[in-house]
């Protein structure tokens, strides 16, 4: 990219034609800002004479402008990877590049000012073909060798770059052992090259053969590349692998509307095709907000397949018939009971006094092997469901023939998470509340009445009163850390894959060397199956465990509260007062209860619900349509949100996996 001004310079005439287009713009752009839309008739807004004038300034400026970067760089990437592409759009922002003053990329800059140009720019196209401005057979080029020169000249670039892009590395990490799918990136460089020769050599037969195979390569690189995609369900996707991808693609395609506009021979019909890849580069280069676009379509890919693999995580937790319900009830169980000896053990560490770091990191840790010890169990934390069943809700949206079918499968498939969701809170609530006391009345036999005094019983009850403390606050920030560690969860998932952990394993030269293989595939097994969900148990578990040590250190009232850890806290601080506590005291605890577990959920699926649609490409604009829908099933089926239909029933209620 040029940074540096160099000698060239418009000429007077056309720096007077650049002013001429810029006023014209400027008239469209006042009533487009008043109305949101163009003149519907151009003639109206101005007279032939104008246009006539518009045309001719348009024919001076292309004369001299220089569009090589245009063709080459305006819309494509060109930073090697997403951080150096990421970085070098931020740079442009805080420190704009300086461009040549005849680059038509300043040009268009001067010309399109206003954030919403490009949306104004889109309205024209829209409206208006480019026909209008070609009539009397006035090319917008007074010279084709011009125009020709210039498409030869970036064709060659954009050949060479998609040639370097199938020899990266990540291409063939990619590929696998099919090493054919990056070939054709390197043969279209030798067949771009033939048919330019057969262009100049104005040999149209020769040019005619070469231009068919030369398309053959480029659409055979495209559909490479949706190979590629495809593949990255089972081999994982990562962002530079992602980058590189959509640059091929991008890159491709502005290659693929050269060389047509190179081997058409009409000089009109390639003026004309000409005009409208302008146009639409203009568009791309003049739009706001470039770099949140850019990471959007980069991050979308990945976020679809951490979703996925929350998605199949997800599968799990949804049940469909009532023997499904009650393993539901019994795992969420066991989860209780692992919780109610964490939520001692806390009490216990909160006793010792640490530092506040200390106690941070311990808090911590409690979470963290607390947490990962009830996934090796194969136990369920009810709050860890609504990040892993979003994505599983979003997929029945994919792939249905009408809205109405879209609509009753996600209808169904809240009324299945619903009735899931209620199985595995009171497996978890109806276990961590008696086996919590239980608990505390043993510790308190062992260590005396000072193991829980009252006055810690009663700031423990305070704490989750829904009004006269941060209860709800805080319990939408244990939702979002939620939400976070189901997506660190489906990273880790994701990674496991595209780096070949497991394979890896198996060949490390020092575990290969003092571990038998039957032992060491089975670990590189489990690894691959569970190493997601143990990092998004230990992260969670950090997260909540560290947040009230932020707090301290930053003087801002900063707390989780969990509806599991929660209730057992409800049975310490009743055990704590000897149960001296007033009906009002227990009607607000329980509700203080059935808020922070309602945030949790909503707050944790709602996030999650967000990322795996968006991750589809998908936009949930009929909100209202779809609570209607979920409304008619329950009116027909209100038992289903509450419990499972028999076996055979809940076969046919239930949509396929997606």
């Amino acid at each position: 990219m040029s940074q540096s001004v160099t000698e060239k310079k418009f000429s007077t005439e056309a720096s007077a034609s650049i002013n001429t287009i810029g006023q014209m713009i400027d008239r469209i752009r006042a009533p487009y800002r008043a109305s949101g839309a163009v003149p519907q008739d151009i003639h109206s807004q101005f007279s032939t004479d104008e246009i006539l004038l518009f045309r001719a300034s348009l024919v001076t400026l292309f004369a001299e402008a220089d569009l090589s970067h245009v063709l080459v760089e305006s819309g494509l990437p060109m930073g090697s990877s997403f951080g150096d592409e990421t970085v070098r759009i931020i740079k442009s922002k805080i420190l704009p590049y300086v461009y040549d003053e005849c680059d038509l990329r300043l040009v268009a800059r001067k010309m399109f000012y206003d954030k919403n140009d490009s949306a104004m720019l889109e309205a024209l196209s829209a409206a208006y073909s480019p026909d209008w401005l070609e009539s009397d057979s006035s090319l917008l080029v007074p010279d084709i060798e011009i125009l020709q020169n210039q498409l030869e000249s970036a064709a060659k670039v954009l050949s060479y770059r998609i040639a370097a892009i199938g020899m990266e590395e990540e291409m063939a990490i990619r590929a696998g052992k099919d090493g054919a799918l990056i070939t054709p990136f390197v043969e279209q460089n030798r067949e771009i090259n033939v048919l330019l020769e057969s262009l100049e050599n104005k040999d149209d037969i020769k040019a005619a053969e070469d231009f068919a195979q030369a398309s053959v390569m480029l659409h055979q690189c495209k559909d490479n590349i949706r190979s590629l995609d495809k593949a990255a369900a089972e081999n994982g996707a990562s962002l530079q692998q992602t980058f590189i991808l959509n640059k091929s693609m991008l890159l491709i395609d502005r290659l693929i509307t050269i060389l047509t506009l190179l081997y058409e021979m009409e000089e009109e019909k390639k003026v004309s095709g000409f005009v409208c890849l302008i146009r639409d580069i203009l568009i791309i280069e003049i739009q706001p907000k470039k770099l949140r676009d850019f990471i959007s379509r980069n991050i979308q890919l990945i976020a679809y397949r951490i979703t996925e693999n929350k998605r199949k995580t997800g599968e799990h937790y949804i049940t469909s018939g009532r023997s499904e319900y009650w393993e539901m009830f019994m795992s969420a169980a066991g989860g209780g009971l692992i919780i109610s000896l964490m939520v001692i053990v806390k009490l216990m560490l909160h006793h010792a006094e640490f530092p506040p770091l200390w106690e941070g990191l311990f808090f911590s840790l409690n979470y963290a092997i607390g947490f990962v010890l009830i996934h090796v169990l194969g136990f369920t934390v009810a709050t860890k469901q609504p990040a892993m069943t979003a994505a599983y809700i979003a997929a029945s949206l994919d792939n249905v023939k009408s809205e109405e079918d879209g609509y009753r499968n996600f209808a169904v498939m809240i009324a299945a998470v619903s009735r899931s969701q209620l199985a595995s809170f009171a497996g978890n609530l109806l276990v961590v509340f008696p086996f919590a006391l239980c608990w505390v009345i043993f510790m308190n036999v062992i260590f005396g009445n000072y193991f829980l005094p009252e006055t810690t019983a009663r700031a423990t009850l305070a704490s989750i009163h829904p009004v006269f403390s941060l209860s709800i606050l805080y319990a939408a920030l244990a939702g979002f850390y939620l939400f976070l560690a189901g997506l660190i969860s489906g990273f880790g998932d994701n990674k496991v894959i595209v780096s070949h952990i497991g394979l890896r394993l198996m060949h490390h030269p020092w575990l290969s060397k003092n571990i038998s293989p039957e032992r060491l595939s089975k670990i590189a097994s489990y690894t691959e199956l569970n190493l997601g969900p143990i990092l998004g148990n230990i992260s969670v578990g950090f997260m909540l465990g560290m947040t009230s040590f932020f707090g301290h250190i930053t003087g801002l009232p900063l707390d989780i509260r969990h509806v599991t850890f929660s209730t057992g806290s409800l049975a310490l601080g009743l055990f704590g007062t000897h149960f001296h506590v007033t009906a009002m005291e227990i009607c607000s605890s329980l509700s203080g209860l059935f808020l922070i577990g309602l945030v949790n959920f909503l707050v944790s699926f709602s996030f999650a619900l967000q990322v795996a649609i968006r991750s589809r490409g998908l936009r949930l604009k009929n909100y209202p349509d779809l609570a209607k829908s979920v409304l008619r099933y329950f009116r027909k089926h209100p038992a289903d949100f509450f419990w499972p239909a028999k076996e055979q029933a809940a076969e046919s209620v239930l949509p396929p996996s997606p």
